[in-house]
């Protein structure tokens, strides 16, 4: 299978075993070297960076950057000029973007989006602050009396669907998607609520993990670019390694694979190192990413068979097919890390808004996301060769317009969406049908020559 991340090996799995916690924990399950070697690593990330003065628990590294180098999302980024006829940003962060790519969806929607690319992250949308009115509208308050803490819920009605597609103001976007997620772990049967998950974690922490030293590897790799992931066993990354260290104990029937790691990250950008715990453990368990990542990726293989199966009318799955291109050897990063490194993270942001809605139902919207990208490649696919096809498929995306692009996707995820319920409406047919002969030929009448009992 292709390497997940660029620069690393392929995706492997470091199995562990138990479930529970006394297993898990337990340093005697480990060889001698493995745990002397994981409490060493351990060492790294708590240990005062003399040189700085600083302690490893700090947040960010604002060494040598300066502030207008870095993005709302704090990316370093290098400034260019914004496009003919786009202003910048007001000096207090509101944007003052004028479209010029204003691309409008045909009604029928059966012109596909052309290529789709993003300006910058500090381009936002105009109406940002009158988007964040309307969620507050939306957000109902809950207040924990033991402890205090405040948290927001939101009914999954047709009106939260429309608005999360528009995106979520990133104000709300923490909240939103804890909501979403906890929402459907609470109707799993092995729920586990927040408040056993959170005394868990730092005896997680506490133990060695057979997976320390992949994971000490992927840290340094793992967006680097952001203020929080810039300084070697500092700031994020410490945050990022203890997540992932106490994730893969927690999970340790599949452990630690090196996609887990940009997951975790975008996490952190809005959550404490627990809270990003228990989000990453409900991501998996609620939106099906521990059958992707389950040893031998059945899962993964399952869920490119149905890419597979929506592309094979289309004229671009129809190329794809006739240069032997299957879906293993350019979805697998798009797919385990869920469109990290492969569009913008603003793009990125607004497929997991509605991911983490609507994944209750399976894999639709990751279906609709990757449909969506192969569509703004078509033009370009269709008369490359094979080389030039992979070169395509595998680079970064930029995107002119998100809000097309989100357009586009919506498109694709109710079309597969109405052909999910028109095959289950046949299979249901079908059975009716198949019940009614088998009944009818039970009851049916004794023929003229047998006598009745």
């Amino acid at each position: 299978m292709a390497a997940i991340l660029e620069g690393t090996s392929s995706p492997v799995h470091s199995a562990g075993n138990s479930t529970s916690l006394s297993e898990n924990t337990s340093t005697t399950t480990l060889p001698e070297g493995v745990v002397l070697a994981s409490q060493e690593i351990q060492a790294k990330y708590e240990r005062p960076n003399i040189n700085l003065g600083l302690l490893a628990g700090g947040t960010e590294n604002w060494e040598d950057v300066n502030a207008t180098d870095v993005d709302r999302y704090g990316f370093i980024i290098k400034q260019s000029p914004p496009p003919l006829g786009l202003r910048q940003p007001s000096a207090d962060g509101s944007s003052s973007l004028l479209h010029l790519h204003f691309l409008l969806r045909p009604r029928n929607m059966k012109v596909r989006a052309p290529a789709i690319i993003d300006y910058s992250s500090q381009l936002e949308p105009r109406h940002e602050s009158m988007r964040e009115v309307k969620w507050r509208e939306m957000a109902v308050r809950r207040i924990n009396e033991k402890t205090g803490v405040v948290t927001y819920h939101f009914e999954k009605t047709l009106k939260l669907v429309e608005r999360t597609f528009k995106g979520i103001p990133d104000a709300w976007r923490a909240s939103a998607w804890r909501s979403f997620l906890t929402s459907s772990a609470r109707k799993k049967k092995n729920y586990v609520p927040d408040r056993d998950l959170e005394a868990l974690y730092p005896k997680y922490v506490a133990e060695p993990s057979l997976h320390d030293t992949q994971i000490d590897l992927d840290v340094p790799r793992t967006i680097s670019s952001h203020v929080m992931f810039s300084a070697r066993y500092r700031g994020g990354q410490r945050l990022l390694f203890r997540v992932l260290h106490a994730f893969s104990l927690h999970m340790s029937d599949m452990g630690y694979v090196q996609g887990m790691a940009p997951l975790a990250a975008n996490l952190l950008c809005y959550y404490d190192e627990i809270t990003c715990f228990i989000m990453l453990i409900r991501i998996f368990t609620t939106r099906r990413l521990e059958e992707l990542y389950a040893h031998g990726f059945n899962g993964l293989m399952d869920a490119f068979e149905d890419l597979r199966v929506a592309l094979h009318r289309r004229k671009i799955g129809q190329t794809l097919e006739a240069m032997k291109i299957e879906p293993t050897l350019y979805a697998t990063k798009w797919y385990l890390t869920l469109f990290s490194y492969s569009v913008p993270f603003s793009t990125q942001l607004r497929i997991w808004d509605v991911f983490f809605l609507l994944g209750d139902d399976g894999l639709g919207v990751i279906h609709a996301a990757a449909l969506t990208l192969l569509d703004s490649m078509r033009n370009t696919l269709v008369t490359a060769d094979f080389e030039t096809a992979m070169q395509q498929l595998t680079r970064f995306v930029e995107v002119k317009n998100p809000d097309l692009f989100m357009e586009v996707l919506e498109y694709e995820y109710n079309f597969l969406r109405s052909r999910k319920m028109q095959r289950a409406l046949s299979r249901k047919a079908s059975r009716a049908n198949t019940g009614l002969l088998s009944s009818s030929s039970s009851s049916s009448p004794p023929r003229r020559n047998e006598k009745k009992a």
